[in-house]
């Protein structure tokens, strides 16, 4: 899995903006070949930053996903940015949930 994440903070007088282009992205993407998950986040500490997390089964879905025009309208975006972005690629070999606490947590009491 990799997992894409941008973050970005946009100017206030363009925060609108920002924000109708990535609603208008967000379905058409979530359902591309190989998207797991395609979400915006607000910074609950300054509403004019947000992060963009992506998760993309293979790497090859990632690629085809970027070259899209979808993925060049987000590119168009950043010159509504306060500074510069911070872009992200993560490769995941393995995931764990509630399993890993539940073991962590039982382990713990066993000392």
């Amino acid at each position: 899995m990799i997992i894409a994440t941008l973050r970005m903070t946009v100017r206030p007088e363009r925060r609108k903006d920002l924000l109708e282009t990535i609603r208008g992205m967000l379905e058409p993407v979530r359902v591309e070949r190989g998207c797991l998950s395609y979400r915006l986040y607000e910074d609950i500490e300054d509403g004019n930053a947000f992060v963009l997390l992506e998760e993309w089964e293979t790497q090859e879905d990632l690629e085809r996903h970027i070259s899209k025009d979808n993925q060049r309208r987000l590119f168009a975006l950043l010159d509504l940015l306060d500074e510069q972005p911070e872009l992200r690629f993560n490769t995941v070999s393995q995931t764990a949930g509630m399993e890993l606490i539940e073991k962590v947590l039982k382990t713990a009491g066993m000392r």
